[in-house]
């Protein structure tokens, strides 16, 4: 593991993959495709602005009657450049509205559509922090967990959005630790 440290971003490189925790507003390379953190509804990455409907108010009304929601713990994929990854982490019917299971569902999805696609760099938002209170190690921890485990060798570089200074902190903390310094879990050799 190869560790460059800075003040707001934090690098470090495991397994030919570059992980960069850094503010949202502070991308460090181009994306092929950007992940957002959504409900099973798709409401939460919706524009805010509102604009007439597209059809007759009748016929929306009969397609939301037999809307089906998403699977939490899903991904739903948006062509695009770059390309949306809608990862289905919430339930406003439930309480709280995140599980730590539908999270690490979600990034083990989101890496199969980076092999799929063959996705060489990806924003991620810190999955459950943004409209929920996923604790920070513990965040780290799954995607560590994940990393470790997928397949193939994409995405090559990883933004990690994080916005708190606190998030990226805790975050990179979280990920050397569990990634180790020879990108083995602590511990093996």
């Amino acid at each position: 593991m190869k560790v460059i440290d800075g003040g707001r971003t934090r690098r470090l490189c495991w397994d030919d993959c570059m992980i960069v925790v850094a503010p949202a507003d502070t991308p460090p390379f181009d994306l092929d495709a950007r992940v957002f953190e959504e409900d099973t509804f798709r409401i939460m990455s919706a524009a805010p602005e509102w604009a007439p409907p597209a059809v007759h108010p009748v016929r929306l009304m009969h397609e939301l009657q037999h809307y089906a929601p998403d699977p939490p713990g899903s991904v739903v994929v948006q062509a695009g450049r770059p390309m949306r990854l809608l990862a289905i982490v919430h339930d406003v019917n439930r309480d709280p509205t995140w599980r730590a299971a539908w999270i690490e569902a979600a990034l083990r999805q989101i890496m199969q559509e980076a092999a799929r696609f063959r996705l060489h760099a990806m924003g991620l938002p810190l999955l459950g922090r943004q409209h929920g209170r996923m604790p920070r190690a513990a965040l780290g921890d799954l995607l560590a967990g994940v990393l470790m485990d997928r397949r193939a060798r994409y995405p090559r570089r990883l933004w990690l959005m994080a916005d708190a200074p606190a998030d990226v902190k805790v975050v990179y903390a979280a990920l050397r630790d569990r990634l180790g310094t020879d990108g083995k879990l602590q511990g093996q050799r």
